[in-house]
C-alpha cells in the first residue's frame, strides 16, 4: 500500500509541474484568416483577438511569428495596456503577417503562454487558406478556409434613402453593362460572405452607413474610368440620397 501511495504521489507531481494538457481550459482569443489586398499586394494575416472585452478600445496583444523553412508558429501572450486610453469597450487586438505564401503545406503551432502548443497546418492553393487545428487549446478558430478574392473582381455596396431605390434597380443595370457577374464558389472571402443561399453578406467593419445597402460583388476586367466616371455621375445627380463605397482587388477604394 505505502508503495502504491509513493507512486501516486509522483504521478500528481508531475502532473502539476507539466504544461497545462487540459483541452476543457476556457477560450481566451478568437483567431481568424484574413488577406490583405493593397497596392498590388497579397499579405496573408492571422487576426487574433480577446474573447473578454477591456476598458479602452486600443487594447493590443503582445504577439510573434516565428517561420523556420515550411514551419509556423505563432506565439498570443496577454492584452497589454495602451499608453494612452482610446475610451470606449472592446477587444484587444493583434494582426499578423505572414507575407506572401507560396502554394503548398505549413506545419503551424500556436502557443499561448504556458499552456501546451496547439498543433496542425496550413494549406494554401492559389484558391484558398485552410488552417486544419484539430485540438485548439485556449483559443477559437472563428473561419479555418478563407477564399482567396480573384483578381478583377469589385465589392461594396450602394446605400440608400428609400425614396432613392428605383435609383439603386438604375444603378444595378448600368453597372451591369461595363460589368459581369462573378460565378464564385460560396463560402467566407473576408470582405464578404456569399451564402449558400445566394445572398451576399458584408462584414460590419466594412460597412460605413446605418440605411438600408444592397451589396455589390462583381467581375470587372473593362477600363476602369470607366467604372469611376458611372460612380461620379450617380454621386453628382443624386447626392446624400445614395453611398457608393466599392473597391478592387489592387486595393483601389472608389
Amino acid at each position: 500500500m505505502l508503495c502504491l501511495l509513493l507512486v501516486m504521489q509522483a504521478c500528481n507531481t508531475d502532473k502539476t509541474e507539466s504544461p497545462v494538457l487540459d483541452t476543457e481550459i476556457e477560450k481566451e482569443y478568437e483567431l481568424d484568416l484574413w488577406e490583405n489586398l493593397s497596392n498590388q499586394t497579397r499579405i496573408f494575416q492571422i487576426r487574433a483577438n480577446t474573447i473578454k472585452t477591456q476598458d479602452c478600445l486600443n487594447y493590443f496583444i503582445e504577439s510573434s511569428i516565428n517561420r523556420t523553412g515550411n514551419n509556423i508558429e505563432i506565439n498570443l501572450g496577454k492584452p497589454q495596456i495602451p499608453s494612452v486610453c482610446e475610451r470606449g469597450i472592446g477587444t484587444a487586438k493583434s494582426s499578423l503577417d505572414l507575407g506572401t505564401i507560396s502554394n503548398g503545406v505549413y506545419p503551424f503551432t500556436i502557443k499561448l503562454g504556458q499552456i501546451v502548443p496547439s498543433t496542425g497546418r496550413l494549406v494554401v492553393s492559389s484558391g484558398s487558406f485552410f488552417l486544419s487545428m484539430p485540438t485548439p487549446i485556449g483559443f477559437r478558430i472563428i473561419h479555418n478556409t478563407l477564399l482567396r478574392v480573384p483578381d478583377n473582381t469589385i465589392w461594396g455596396y450602394i446605400g440608400y434613402d428609400a425614396v432613392a431605390q428605383p435609383v439603386v434597380v438604375q444603378f444595378f443595370n448600368d453597372l451591369a453593362n461595363i460589368s459581369q457577374t462573378n460565378d464564385l464558389p460560396k463560402g467566407y472571402y473576408g470582405y464578404f460572405n456569399l451564402l449558400e443561399n445566394g445572398s451576399i453578406e458584408l462584414g460590419n467593419a466594412q460597412v460605413s452607413t446605418d440605411r438600408p445597402i444592397q451589396p455589390i460583388v462583381r467581375r470587372f476586367a473593362a477600363n476602369e474610368n470607366d467604372l469611376e466616371k458611372l460612380i461620379q455621375t450617380y454621386r453628382d445627380k443624386y447626392g446624400q440620397s445614395i453611398l457608393i463605397r466599392l473597391r478592387n482587388t489592387a486595393g483601389k477604394e472608389y
